[in-house]
Order: structure tokens, then sequence, then C-alpha cells
């Protein structure tokens, strides 16, 4: 199996335990839990850098911690894991170690991975609860239930269940039919020169093979057949995952019918070993190395035509 960043997550979700409330209670407070802290969308970490995993002794030193909602994340060894949410402030709490909030992606690759994969399901988990404090239904304060796997509405007339929800979407290494080139395209807001596959969300009634063919159609003008699923990634930024995908193009015309991509090109395998190189592709990049987007142009690159 092959290893994406954020995957791996070596945590036994112990989902069993989510309604006993007592429990969990006892659990986090016990010198043995272990507390992620996210505050502003960003882990603590000391220079090495390693992630700051907190015990709640640490925590309630600092941080008046009945008025936050932990969420359990399960076990990994015998040893119970919670993220906690912190209030907003102008001056972060460091809990006297010194060290500095960070956003994952400016460290990851530094990164073991199964630490990673635990921030990113930490994080995914606190930014739910923060966009999720009132009830959808009736506007009324929703609650922590199931160890902070759910909210329940207040309102006991109302009492509706609210549950974390993951928004897919696909991401497509599209390529000619003679496997030669593959066509990828850039968005403004990119970083200059940095070039991608296509991607794109799921829409309500659709699988995932058709939201491939319609993305790349409305991005591109391309149309394309022979939809394979690859592998995917945990993509909590901030609460997707990216489900990797290859397809055949059935023509090499680009036709742009709307204004997601500010460019759209084919390249070879060569041109792309020539990004960031001297010559025409110099002011060109990849990328980043820890995205399933690098991971499928990668996979493209290890191949010999026609193979």
């Amino acid at each position: 199996m092959v290893h994406i960043t954020y995957s791996g997550n070596p945590i036994d979700r112990r989902a069993n335990l989510r309604p006993n409330e007592d429990e969990l209670r006892i659990i986090f407070t016990s010198g043995a839990a272990r507390i992620v802290p996210v505050w502003s969308m960003k882990h603590l970490f000391d220079a090495n850098p390693r992630a700051q995993v907190l015990s709640f002794t640490q925590i309630s030193a600092t941080v008046d911690v009945t008025r936050l909602e932990p969420v359990f994340l399960g076990f990994s060894d015998d040893v119970p894991w919670f993220a906690l949410g912190l209030p907003d402030s102008d001056t972060p709490p460091t809990f006297g170690t010194g060290a500095e909030y960070k956003t994952l992606n400016e460290v990851v690759t530094l990164l073991p991975g199964t630490e990673a994969s635990i921030l990113a399901y930490a994080r995914a988990m606190v930014i739910w609860h923060g966009n999720h404090r009132y009830c959808g239904k009736c506007g009324a304060t929703a609650k922590p239930t199931e160890g902070g796997h759910s909210r329940t509405c207040t309102n006991d007339t109302c009492a509706h269940r609210m549950f974390p929800r993951t928004d897919p979407a696909v991401i497509t290494l599209i390529e000619n039919e003679a496997r030669t080139h593959c066509l990828l395209g850039r968005q403004a807001r990119w970083v200059p020169g940095m070039y991608s596959v296509i991607a794109g969300f799921v829409e309500p009634g659709e699988s995932l093979e058709e939201t491939v063919i319609r993305e790349t159609l409305e991005e591109t003008g391309v149309p394309v057949t022979d939809v394979r699923y690859l592998a995917s990634q945990p993509w909590p930024f901030p609460s997707s995952i990216m489900l990797g995908f290859r397809a055949k193009a059935l023509s090499m015309d680009i036709h742009r019918t709307d204004d997601e991509l500010e460019d759209v090109r084919w390249y070879t395998r060569d041109d792309l070993r020539s990004f960031g190189k001297p010559g025409p592709y110099e002011a060109f990049r990849l990328p980043n190395p820890f995205s399933i987007a690098r991971f499928l142009l990668n996979t493209w690159l290890d191949e010999e035509k026609g193979v």
C-alpha cells in the first residue's frame, strides 16, 4: 500500500466509547490522555519541529477547560488521544512550552507520517465543531455529543443531530490516448508557475466517475473516458478528501468554458522533468510534494511510454 501524506492514521477510533460521556471525561482528565491543541486552525510545534501534545494538567493550568469542547479521537497503543479547539485570542496560549503555532502544511514534510495524520484528524474535527455551533434546522445552539463526533440541538422540540461530513473532491491525471502527454492547468491564485492536475468537488446526484468527466469538460473542454480510481488523501483544509483518478482524453483540443483555470496545457514527461530547471520551463513548478496531485504526477512520470 502506497503511503500518501495525511493517510495511515494509527488511531483506533473506539466508536463504542463515544456515547459514554462519564467514562470519556475520566479518560480526558487522566494523566494518560494526550491532547492536541488547535488554535486558529494551527498546531503547536517545537523547533525540531515536533507537534506538542499536552496533558490535561498542562492545559488546565492555562485555560478554562470547562468552557472548551474536547473531541475524543481514539486510542493508539492503549494511549487515549483528544483534540481540543482553543478560543480565539490575540496571543495564543503556549502552555509554557516555548513552542510556536504553525499551519500543518508549513511543516508537514518534516513530520513523521503518523504524526501528520493524527494532526490532520484533530484539525478536521475542531474545524467542524467551530462551523456547527448552531442547529441547521431551528437555529438553536447545538452541543457536542458522542465524544465530539456529533452535535445535538439543545431545543428539545427539535433535537436535530448533526455529524461531521467530509466533502469529496476528485483529482485526476488525464493523459492522451498515446499516453505521451498529460493535461495540467493552473489557477490564478496559485503561486506563480505552478501547474497541477484537474480537480473539482463532487455535486449531489453524481458518481465520482461522472464528476471527473464533468469537471474536466467544464474546465478544459476535453472529453475523457476510461476513468479509473487510484488512491485517496485526507485533506482537512478545511474538510475534504481528495479521490485520485486517471482518465483518458478523447481529444487533445482544449476549449475552456469557464474561468476556473487561467491556463491549460498538455505536457510530456520530459517537459515535467524540466520544471524549475534552466530553459523554457525554468519558471514552472509542480504541486507540493505532500499532495496527491504530486503523487499522481510522480506515478505517471515513473512509467515507461506505452506501459
